[in-house]
């Protein structure tokens, strides 16, 4: 299977050859004989300093979710809601149907800690050890 490369608009000015850039498509740079597409450097400034990503500028590069929840693959028994059966990640396609859907519980919220209990939880911590160095002596 052969890809085949989008072709940028390009001119020759000079013996040089000039691309126009593949995100804003307005500014022109100059590249060399076998460049198939460029990204002028302002668009790569902003890239770089904004918070924007790669997949907002190319939507087609973002990660399509499957449904599925984190670490399904190492489940001994996972069925997602089509009915396909996983153990271990691998699928058993005689088993497809047979099974109710997992329901996957959602991790337990932690509350976070402030400087002073953290400090409280470090000292009753440190005060159980020093018991039981005590208790062996």
């Amino acid at each position: 299977m052969v890809k085949k490369n989008k072709e940028y608009m390009s001119f020759r000015e000079d013996g040089k050859r000039y691309m126009q850039c593949k995100v804003c498509r307005s500014e022109y740079v100059q590249t060399g004989e076998d460049a198939v597409a460029v990204t002028c450097s302002s668009c790569v400034t902003r890239i770089t300093t904004s918070q924007m990503t790669l997949e907002d500028f190319y939507p087609s590069m973002k990660i399509k979710k499957t449904g599925r929840p984190a670490g399904w693959h190492w489940m001994k028994e996972f069925v997602d809601k089509k009915g396909n059966v996983f153990h271990k990640g691998k699928e058993q396609t005689e088993l497809k149907g047979t099974l109710k859907p997992t329901k996957v519980k959602p991790p337990k919220k932690r509350k976070k800690l402030t400087y002073d209990e953290k400090l409280q939880r470090d000292l009753t911590n440190w005060k159980k050890r020093k018991k039981a160095r005590r208790a062996k002596k």
